[in-house]
């Protein structure tokens, strides 16, 4: 009997190519839930992009994926965006947009749950773990050419979605960072997913400078382009001094609005942590406490 063929990419094969994977997400999603904001899809996939898998273990990590029923599923997303929560909390309120399907106050219906479980499993189907789950994630931006396709023509009119090509970006960061050293800042006050913060970032690796050891900055009337920023900065590996807001850099003071409500967040963050360590230290003492009480009350007999 022959060998069933399979239906997804083994690891060794050469990646997809970016807009074939996008087209792929785009229909499975417009099939099967085309009512719903395109906030659902795009978390599903950074979820999926945010997944480091050991190497040569793409293929594995795909199928486990697509075993999970949907209350695993939901599960699993939510896994997902807690971990991101717990290690950017810095970039929470950019990247809300995309977290508060999973965790916010509202969860999702069964139904939308199972359409983007139908959009991993597209996602995976088409390769993107060979994009997003390797090194080849810092070279791509596969989110701006997303939010276009997944947005209705009015949306994307109203929200006057332009997607910069990669080698226009590339073009344009060669121009402009040739001289950027440690220190200096990077702002975009049109930065919509990021991606001439990736071009740029990959023109300081290629002339041997960290892109974490410079300040991003990025502004855009657009909440969900700045989401989708968020999670690139993780994926392009920015480091920890990424400031993104949303505002229009025409009338807005959106740089100072931007560092005061990240100050704070973290100042909460902190506090919560101070919190919890407290909590946990006094739970310790208390156990000891207890033990040694315990302990007196049933004294071993002489021997």
């Amino acid at each position: 009997m022959p060998a069933k063929r399979r239906s997804h990419p083994p690891p060794e094969t050469a990646p997809p190519d970016l807009m074939t994977l996008v087209e792929a997400i785009a229909r499975a999603w417009h099939r099967a839930h085309r009512s719903a904001p395109p906030e659902i899809p795009l978390s599903t996939v950074a979820a999926l992009a945010l997944l480091a898998p050991p190497p040569g273990q793409l293929t594995e990590t795909a199928d486990l994926i697509r075993g999970l029923d949907s209350e695993r599923f939901r599960r699993f997303l939510r896994s997902q965006w807690s971990i991101f929560v717990r290690v950017r909390p810095d970039l929470l309120a950019a990247a809300w947009p995309l977290v508060r399907p999973w965790l916010g106050a509202e969860p999702l219906d069964t139904a939308t749950v199972d359409a983007a479980r139908q959009v991993a499993h597209a996602a995976l189907d088409a390769g993107q773990l060979q994009l997003t789950g390797t090194a080849r994630r810092r070279d791509i931006d596969l989110f701006g050419p997303l939010l276009v396709e997944l947005r209705a023509d009015g949306a994307r009119l109203a929200s006057g979605q332009f997607y910069t090509p990669a080698d226009i970006a590339d073009t344009l960061a060669a121009v402009v960072m040739h001289s950027a050293a440690p220190g200096n800042s990077v702002m975009d006050p049109a930065v919509g997913t990021g991606g001439l913060f990736r071009a740029a970032a990959q023109m300081l690796r290629a002339h041997g400078t960290d892109p974490a050891s410079l300040l991003w900055f990025g502004g855009d009337v657009d909440e969900l382009a700045i989401a989708c920023a968020a999670v690139n900065a993780v994926l392009w590996e920015l480091g920890r001094h990424v400031v993104l807001a949303v505002g229009d850099s025409l009338t807005d003071n959106w740089q100072d609005a931007a560092l005061a409500q990240r100050h704070e967040i973290l100042q909460i963050v902190e506090h919560l942590r101070a919190a919890a360590f407290a909590a946990e230290l006094i739970g310790t003492v208390t156990r000891l406490v207890d033990m040694a009480g315990i302990e007196r009350a049933d004294p071993e007999p002489p021997t």
